[in-house]
């Protein structure tokens, strides 16, 4: 009995001996890949880009009309009230002015009251056969010259206090003087639209403060009114402010002033408002912006960089989807032929070898992309090398490693069942 076991066991042996002899004589290669677990989490689509911080409101003070500064009592950075003083221009000239239009119009006013007594008189006359009725109509007409030159100084008068008035300018609006462009004794111009250069000062309420950030076409479809956004400014690194989409461009801007790119970019505005109470905050400060388009709470996910393309059919075993049936003719036999589509995929370990899985994937951040259908939670998904990946065909031996860096530790190899 015991001489059997032992023929028994001694075969078992060498049966061993023959096959890693023979797994030894096919030299069955194993490619390194570094492996990581499917799991569930949270993740978060974020948008990112670039602004400049701009007061809500804020206004544009130019001259209406011409003349040299007299007085400027404030300075930029000053808080000023609405009906405050900001500019007094030179009006001796324009006193002048209403001076001799007050003057012809009392002299105009002088000249009617006569007229209209005559006037009166002459329809006595009239009315009595004393007078012609062309001496009437004399009369009259003097009257309704009178009466039109009247209105005529008035208007004159009026126009020259108007012009008096805009010699002193007052703020429109509460605010922080955040630009002041003008010294006194300097020569102010008529201050025209898209001429930069005749803004005497700029006016803004900093009480309500905004991001406009360029976000590019690319992302612009996902960002939607009320959003979270989270907000870095450069000149404060260490904090980060929280704010909300208030509004979304539908025109594009082609060349975007925040781009240092050589070629033209397409982007849209997006203006975010500051919710959290911001000191020494300044308009034009540079900004970026972390847009919240979308999140999962307990979504399955895995690294961004695990999903490849490959063109479908192409990994037979596993690809599920029959080629789209799309005719296209070929050019030279005019024949209908199949047009393959690329499909999305990850490549996981099954049995020491890499199978190819189509994936159906949703929303993404900076490190995960969420997997909606393909694979579950648990699975082990080749992650790397990133050449590997690009290179790697179904059914390929590997050798699972974890990663090198990151979540998944050392370079030891794994056990994958």
């Amino acid at each position: 009995m015991k001489k059997k076991w032992y023929f028994i066991i001694g075969g078992v042996v060498i049966l061993a001996v023959f096959v890693v002899l023979a797994l030894k004589s096919t030299g069955v290669k194993k490619t390194d890949v570094t492996v990581e677990k499917a799991t569930r989490g949270e993740i978060t689509s974020i948008v990112t880009a670039t602004g400049k911080v701009k007061a809500q409101a804020d206004v544009q003070i130019s001259a209406d009309v011409m003349g040299r500064i007299e007085r400027l009592p404030v300075k930029e950075g000053d808080t000023v009230k609405t009906g405050q003083l900001l500019v007094q221009i030179d009006s001796r000239s324009r006193e002048m002015q209403v001076a001799q239009a007050r003057g012809a119009l009392l002299s105009a006013q002088s000249s009617l009251a006569t007229d209209r007594v005559n006037l009166d008189r002459e329809k006595a006359l009239f009315a009595k056969n004393l007078t012609s009725q062309s001496q009437l109509d004399i009369t009259q007409s003097s009257f309704d010259q009178a009466s039109a030159q009247v209105q005529i100084s008035q208007a004159n008068l009026d126009q020259a206090q108007d012009q008096l008035d805009k010699c002193t300018i007052r703020a429109p609006m509460s605010g922080v003087i955040t630009l002041l462009n003008s010294e006194a004794g300097e020569n102010v111009v008529i201050g025209t639209m898209n001429s930069a250069g005749t803004v005497i000062m700029v006016i803004s309420d900093l009480s309500a403060i905004e991001i406009e950030a360029e976000v590019d076409e690319t992302d612009i479809a996902s960002v939607s009114l009320n959003q979270d956004v989270k907000i870095s400014l450069d000149a404060f690194p260490d904090t980060t402010f929280h704010g909300r989409v208030i509004e979304v461009g539908n025109s594009a801007q082609v060349g975007s002033i925040y781009s240092t790119s050589t070629n033209q970019v397409t982007n849209f505005l997006v203006k975010v408002l500051i919710e959290d109470t911001v000191n020494n905050i300044k308009p034009g400060m540079t900004a970026s912006v972390d847009i919240n388009t979308a999140q999962r709470a307990d979504a399955v996910r895995i690294p961004s960089s695990s999903v490849v393309m490959r063109l479908e059919g192409t990994e037979k075993e596993d690809v599920s989807k029959g080629p789209v049936k799309t005719e296209v003719k070929a050019e030279e036999t005019g024949a209908a032929v199949l047009k393959k589509r690329d499909i999305d995929g990850v490549f996981i370990v099954k049995g020491a070898q890499a199978r190819f899985v189509p994936v159906k994937t949703g929303i993404r951040d900076q490190q995960y992309v969420e997997i909606i259908s393909g694979i579950a939670d648990g699975d082990s998904v080749i992650t790397g090398p990133y050449k590997t990946l690009r290179t790697i065909k179904n059914g390929e031996y590997v050798n699972p490693q974890k990663p090198k860096f990151g979540l998944g530790g050392d370079s030891t190899s794994v056990h994958i069942e």
